[in-house]
């Protein structure tokens, strides 16, 4: 079958322009496209799109081409017949000396996408090459020469978007072709705007002012540009979750009338649905619903993936979220934070054995895995001085990028209570300068805990004081501390004070607030299990461990029994039954 008739039964020519279709033919007729070129793919194929590099004077061409770069990866990803590996995981390629069979290892990539801007007055000329991935075969090639306006820009984007699924041999959806259709903006000054938020935001975070004022701009200067406008929403709604400002909520409401004015059927308004019902209704359900539809339409853009999970994770849904969190590190390989969750939420689920494999396949260097890595360890080797020495190496060789806490942790648990209390004194309160605290500091927790298990009963009780005098403040007309975490925190103040009976109150309060936010129960349970067992509170205590053992949880066999908050139960025949569960569950798998 000759090419010409390949792409008639792919449906192309029917799906692109008149002028695009023009340029395809030439391309056949030149060879660009050329039957021995062509390579058959799995569906959907993996597509990598290196960072476009700059080939003109100045930095205008490197301003332009990493903005090609991002717009594309946009584009791309709501394309339904290809999946597209996300920005974050190929930004390390730029200007890189490996070959393409490497980053296509590295990447689990099918074909790489090559590409240069260069910028001249008022034209820019783009050129770009799709490479099997496996063979370093060239599938395509091609230059554009345009004229250098953002409706320019999205048209030039567009026949590349188009270009490569002929390439790799994938049939358009009519999504796609109305994807490929929509252009954002044709306002320079908006553009410009967006570009420079999602720069702030990349690098600082949305929680920065700068982000949210970029984005304003771009809406002030192009009130139809509805990409940018979801992006405020979220910004918006994440802020009103921290701080519930009336104006914040006004406003975000105002715009999700105004995208569905401009756009109700597009993937920027479910977009800043499920944002407003996450963040600010906490209608988790409806979220959910909401999502799994953007994600239909985008199905490789990693941000939903990610806040599907999150969505997932308050439901209780771990199976649900861990499914979501292997797709997003298969979307964004080279991104550790994607590993690291992948990595936590097995250990939460207690999938151990998974948790390793993962670790042992990445070829990430990060302080977090193998901190992970030397904790799972101890599944083996059942040594917490070993596990303590491997946590302090991998402190000492970070340079603190791990922070305290971990070497803390491991003092703890190896009952070197000297270590502890030094680490935990050398802290930082880390309570922002003019606001009265609400709750208890990281170290100011840490250190009731450490003076409660040293038997320090003068620097304690000063610290019960403090800790007393900030919480209180939380306290509500019906008696009850708010927010409800808090009732675990007051926990361990109680617990220090020896008040089993007052400290199982407050754990029970705490559990059944966080049965409506299932993500608390699951990441904190453990903590409240070592109130108890500081409190000596044996039965709860024992009982949330077997719990934490069944249930979501960072209670670990190998690791929470065997911690010194529960030294004062040890001979108890209720401790004594639960470890030798533990030992025939080993010996017995």
């Amino acid at each position: 079958m000759s090419f010409i008739k390949k792409l008639t039964r792919y449906n192309v020519y029917r799906l692109v322009p008149s002028h695009i279709a023009v340029l395809l033919m030439l391309s056949v007729s030149n060879g660009l496209f050329a039957e021995e070129n062509v390579i058959a793919f799995e569906s959907p194929p993996m597509l990598a799109v290196l960072p476009f590099v700059s080939t003109g004077p100045g930095g205008d061409s490197e301003i332009l081409a990493s903005r090609i770069h991002d717009d594309l990866l946009t584009q791309l990803a709501g394309l339904q017949s290809i999946r597209v590996i996300a920005r974050t995981s190929v930004a390390e390629y730029k200007d890189t000396v490996k070959n393409i069979g490497e980053i296509g290892k590295e990447l689990h990539a099918d074909a790489i996408l090559e590409g240069s801007v260069q910028s001249t007055g008022d034209r820019i000329l783009v050129n770009v090459q799709l490479i099997d991935a496996k063979t370093a075969k060239h599938l395509w090639t091609e230059t554009y020469d345009r004229e250098s306006s953002p409706a320019s820009i999205f048209d030039v984007q567009t026949e590349i978007a188009r270009a490569i699924t002929s390439a790799l041999r994938v049939t358009l959806t009519a999504q796609d072709a109305t994807q490929l259709a929509a252009i954002p903006t044709e306002n320079v000054a908006a553009y410009e705007a967006y570009h420079r938020a999602l720069e702030i935001r990349d690098s600082a975070g949305i929680e920065e002012a700068a982000y949210r004022q970029a984005l304003e701009e771009a809406v002030a200067q192009d009130p139809t540009f509805t990409r940018a406008w979801a992006e405020l929403e979220g910004s918006l709604s994440f802020e009103y979750f921290r701080q519930k400002d009336p104006g914040l909520l006004q406003r975000a409401e105002q715009i999700l009338d105004r995208i569905q004015t401009l756009a109700p059927k597009s993937g920027d308004y479910l977009i800043a649905q499920a944002y407003y019902n996450y963040y600010v209704l906490k209608n988790y359900d409806r979220a959910l619903q909401i999502i799994t539809q953007a994600q239909d339409m985008m199905p490789s853009d990693v941000r939903l993936v990610e806040l599907k999970s999150w969505i997932q994770r308050r439901q209780g849904d771990s199976d649900g979220r861990v499914e979501s969190l292997r797709l997003a590190h298969t979307l964004d390989p080279r991104n550790p934070r994607r590993t690291n969750s992948l990595v936590i939420d097995l250990m939460l689920t207690h999938r151990y054995e998974d948790a390793q494999v993962e670790i042992e396949n990445s070829a990430l260097q990060d302080f977090e895995l193998s901190y992970w890595y030397n904790f799972l360890l101890l599944r083996e080797h059942r040594d917490l001085g070993r596990w303590a020495e491997g946590v302090t190496k991998l402190q000492e060789e970070s340079d603190g990028a791990g922070g305290l806490g971990a070497t803390w942790e491991a003092r703890i648990a190896t009952r070197d209570y000297a270590a502890a209390e030094q680490l935990v004194d050398d802290m930082q309160e880390r309570i922002t300068p003019g606001e009265d605290p609400t709750s208890l500091s990281e170290k100011k927790l840490d250190q009731i805990i450490t003076y409660s298990l040293m038997q320090q009963s003068d620097r304690l009780a000063e610290l019960l004081i403090q800790a007393r005098s900030i919480l209180e403040k939380n306290r509500n007309s019906d008696g009850d501390l708010h927010p409800g975490d808090l009732n675990l925190e007051m926990a361990f103040v109680t617990a220090a004070e020896g008040n089993a009976e007052e400290t199982e109150r407050l754990v029970q309060r705490w559990r059944l607030g966080a049965a409506k936010d299932l993500a608390e129960l699951t990441n904190y349970r453990q903590y409240s299990c070592q109130a108890l067992g500081i409190a000596g509170a044996t039965a709860a205590a024992v009982e949330c461990i077997r719990t934490g053992l069944v249930e979501p949880s960072m209670v670990m066999p190998f690791m929470e029994p065997f911690l010194p908050y529960y030294d004062s139960m040890r001979e108890d025949p209720l401790f004594v039954d639960l470890l030798a569960d533990l030992d025939d569950a080993v010996n017995n798998p």
